[in-house]
């Protein structure tokens, strides 16, 4: 999944200096986009927007941005039509969290950047673990619907 990331963090750098941030895709969007091509969701095109306010915790260092475009994509791998349960969704939302919590310390964007955003990558490796945590929550899901 981390091939993903580099691919979605790049997005625009072919572009003039002074119109790549036009280009930019925040956490939320890399995570989805991510979360997308991996499992092959099938997502189309416009789902991306709803994510475009999301990125730097709300755009006011609350709820990390990849954090949400995570829960996303498991929420569109493992939600079921109704009527369901949504057991799977559900356990996927609560591992997420128990997993992002141990990774980072926390979900708010501010202090996962205090402690893991680079001054050189900003957060890129943020994106990076961000995608780990959502690899390593599929295999889980997917173990406990074997079992």
């Amino acid at each position: 999944m981390i091939k993903y990331v580099d691919v979605y963090n790049a997005y625009g750098k072919d572009q003039p200096e002074d119109k790549q941030a036009l280009y930019h895709m925040n956490c939320a969007e890399v995570l989805l986009r991510c979360g997308n091509a991996e499992f092959e969701l099938g997502l189309p095109e416009e789902t991306f927007k709803l994510v475009q306010g999301l990125g730097g915790g709300f755009c006011s260092g609350r709820t990390c941005g990849a954090f949400v475009g995570a829960a996303m994509a498991l929420s569109a791998r493992y939600a079921e039509d109704r009527p369901s349960a949504q057991e799977k969704a559900k356990l996927a939302s609560k591992l997420l969290v128990q997993e992002y919590l141990k990774e980072f310390g926390s979900l708010d964007c501010d202090d996962i950047k205090a402690k893991y955003r680079d001054e050189v990558r900003a957060c890129d490796p943020v994106k990076e673990r961000a995608a780990k945590v959502m690899a390593r929550v599929v295999a889980m899901v997917d173990a406990a619907k074997e079992n």
